[in-house]
Parts: C-alpha cells; structure tokens; sequence
C-alpha cells in the first residue's frame, strides 16, 4: 500500500505555471496590486482546484522575504486549517526557481489602509476585531486532533477584508505549532515578527507563548480603537504608540486619542467593553493577560450593546422625522391621499373608527401598493362607505391617521401628538385626532 508523503498531501493545490501565466497576464503591470520584501502579488481569475475564481498571487522573490521553509509552512497551514476568518489558499507552484502562492482575492486589501476615521464606522471596526478573534481562537483552541497553531505575526496589514468587509487573517509564513489544550504552550524561538506588535517578553527573552499573539492582536485593537497605525516617523525615528495609548487608558483619558467624529458613534458601553479587553490584552505579566476566547467574548458584548444603541438611535431620530412629516399629511385632499394609498404609500389598513377621538398608533414596517396587490381598482374604487383609520406610510415609517365619510373633495384633519418624544421605544407613539372638519 502506498503512503502518502508529505509532497503527495498537497499535489491538489498545484496550480501549473500556464494557467498562472494567462492569469496574470505574465505577470503585467496591470494585475500588479502590490509589492513587498516578499515579491510581488498580482490579480487574476485562474482555475484551480475549488473551481475558478479571482485569486490574489504572491510570486515570492527567491533573494529576500519567505525562503523554502517558510513557504511550505504556509501551505501546511492554510490547508489543515481552515476558517470563514483565515484566508484560503487556492494553490501554490513550486518549480524551475519559481514559487508562488494563490490565496483567495479579499478586495478591499489589509485593514491598516482602512484605519482613518472616515474609513470604517464604529460598528465596521468592531465587527472587524470580533472576526478576527474568532479565527485566531480557532488556531489557539483547535478541535480534534489538531495542534495549536501560533501565528507570531498579528498585525493590521495581515488582516485582509473582503468585498463584504469580512475579516481574514493571513500570511502564516512565520507561524508555529505546539501542544493542543495545554493552559501554558511555550516556545523557545528566534525573535521574528514586526516593531511595535511584539510581545515584550517575547523580545526580551525568546519565549513564544498563544499570549504573545494575544498582546499583538491588542496593539491591533487600539489600533483600531485610534484610526491610526502604532507608529510613527519622527525625525526619522520610528516611535512606538502602545506606550502613549496605554498611559491614556489607565489615566481615563481615551478622549484624548479617539477622533471626536468616531466618538459620537459610539455607545458609552461598547467603548467601555471594547477599551478594557483591548488594555488587558497589553498587560506585561502573560498571566495578566485574556485568552483570545475571552477577547472574542468582550468583543461579542461590545458588538451587542453598539446594535441596541444604534437601534434606539434609529427609533428616536425616526420620531422625530414623523413628527415632521405629519402635519402635510393630515391637510392633504382626500383625492390626493386616496391616489397615495393606491400606489402604496399610504398602506390602507382595516381598524374601526367609534368615537371622536382617535388613538393612533406607530410602528415600523413597510407597505405594498394597491396595484401591485391583486386589487386592481381604481383610486375612486376603494372602499369609502365607512370612517376607517388608516395605516399611513412614508418612507419606512408607518403612522395611523383617519379617512372619514363625506361628500366633499377635502378634509381637514386636526390632530396633536400626546408625549411624543418621550414614549418608550417599546410602546407606540400616539397621535390623536381630535376634530374632522369638511372644507
């Protein structure tokens, strides 16, 4: 019986020099979308064994960046481990001096060009972090057999994000793999990885430890948290950032290195949750600092509170819209407003009117015109032999108001608003119609 060798386990992802050649239109400058220490990538649709599809291809250059070992280790990885928030590998050549890697395309490129503040909202950023959590938990905690995986280089330009803004981690070339479901893992290795997302334990004493990727992953959240990379040039020196960020923290003095613009997006909460995760995760002593479970815990609680608030938000400002807009409406002709429920902007609804004065009531949904329904009638058709209170919709808000009985072309409807602000989100406002008069 054959065994499989370690060449054999990966012959799939073997994607021919021709086909990457007619992607990439031999390498053009026009599929060229970026360069680095590592070569150059470029853009193309190419087959492979998935199917075929837009692919990112990194020609690494043989002089500098990845040697042999690291690119194996990055086919290894990407192929065991597979996650909706690590980048997929598509394929690899590895032959004649050539070696190249075929990722899935993420087409909105690594997040550090997208940290600006009017780049990405609060939510974005936070739904960001919180996938990238999730994929780094499922390489520190892996099921079954799987060992666990330590990155050793978290930074925003590895993060990449697709044409939905869906977090993928990526470039593995670095990673190592030690014991699964041990509490400590401690690796003893040469010191890899970038200035300013180091671990300084790791620096100082060689020691990799799944709490060396936890404080990367926390100068990436404050990046986020700033809109701003870690570091900065001056007077062509490089200065570090966390240092600065973490004083602020402990000082409670974050409004000092948040954008004001980013700080009326945010719920008090959210930036609470999302700041002291961010801050322990930067703690020196390891044992100090979260397990990326815990991180992606406080990030899923952040997330949450920032939905409610945003939800509210959306609810009082479509209060106050309403409170707008309901005067024209109830001064409109009663031909006008008839022709308005026919194309369905006024959604007609079947509520009894009894006395003479009317509680309506509001909430929030959409409405189908008369014509596009089964009725097919005319304005003129509609049903009008009894006073009937009527869904009124405008825009995606959607109010009561009344349609009487009468012989007139016009009605007047005198309406006024009982506490319309100050309802309860739960409850719906009330407006009450008081007077119909024929004009």
């Amino acid at each position: 019986m054959h065994k499989m060798t370690f060449m054999d386990e990966f012959q799939h992802l073997k994607i021919q020099l021709e086909e990457i050649k007619l992607a990439t239109n031999n390498f053009g400058d026009d599929n060229l979308i970026g360069i680095g220490g590592f070569g150059k990538v470029y853009i193309g649709l190419i087959s492979h064994s998935k199917g075929r599809s837009m692919g990112a291809i990194k020609r690494l250059d043989s002089r500098f960046g990845q040697g042999n070992a690291e690119f194996w280790r990055e086919i290894m990885m990407l192929s065991r481990y597979t996650h909706e928030n690590l980048v997929s590998l598509l394929g690899f050549y590895d032959e004649d001096g050539e070696k190249i890697l075929v990722y899935e395309h993420a087409s909105h490129g690594s997040l550090d060009r997208h940290l600006s503040v009017t780049a990405l909202t609060w939510m974005q950023r936070l739904r960001i972090c919180l996938a990238v959590t999730r994929g780094l938990s499922y390489l520190h905690d892996p099921k079954g057999t799987q060992q666990r995986v330590l990155h050793r280089d978290i930074k925003s330009s590895n993060i990449l994000l697709d044409e939905n803004w869906n977090a993928k981690v990526s470039d593995f070339g670095l990673s190592r793999i030690g014991p699964a479901n041990q509490q400590h893992t401690v690796l003893v290795s040469n010191v890899v990885g970038t200035l300013g997302y180091l671990d300084p334990l790791y620096m100082e004493m060689g020691w990799l430890t799944k709490e060396s990727d936890v404080y990367s992953l926390g100068v990436v959240l404050f990046e986020v948290l700033c809109a701003r990379l870690c570091f900065e040039y001056n007077n062509g020196r490089v200065e570090v950032l966390t240092r600065i960020w973490k004083q602020s923290y402990k000082q409670k003095k974050l409004h000092d290195i948040i954008h004001q613009d980013l700080l009326q997006q945010m719920d008090s909460v959210s930036l609470e949750t999302f700041s002291d995760i961010a801050y322990q995760c930067l703690r020196r002593s390891r044992e100090k600092r979260p397990t990326m479970a815990l991180v992606m815990e406080k990030l899923e609680v952040a997330l949450k509170f920032q939905e409610v608030y945003e939800e509210v938000e959306q609810r009082i400002n479509s209060k106050e819209m309403i409170q707008m807009v309901v005067p024209p409406l109830l001064n409109r002709s009663k031909p006008e407003l008839d022709m308005l429920r026919y194309k369905g902007i006024l959604n007609v609804g079947t509520t009894q009117h009894t006395n003479e004065n009317v509680t309506l009531d509001l909430d929030f949904s959409t409405a189908n015109s008369l014509e596009n329904q089964e009725y097919m009638g005319s304005p003129q058709e509609i049903d009008e032999e009894e006073k009937v209170v009527d869904d009124v919709l405008l825009g995606e808000t959607k109010f009561d108001t009344l349609l009487g009985e009468t012989e007139e072309d016009n009605v007047e409807v005198e309406a006024k608003t009982n506490d319309f602000i100050n309802n309860s989100i739960d409850k719906p406002v009330e407006l009450h119609v008081t007077k119909i008069n024929a004009l």
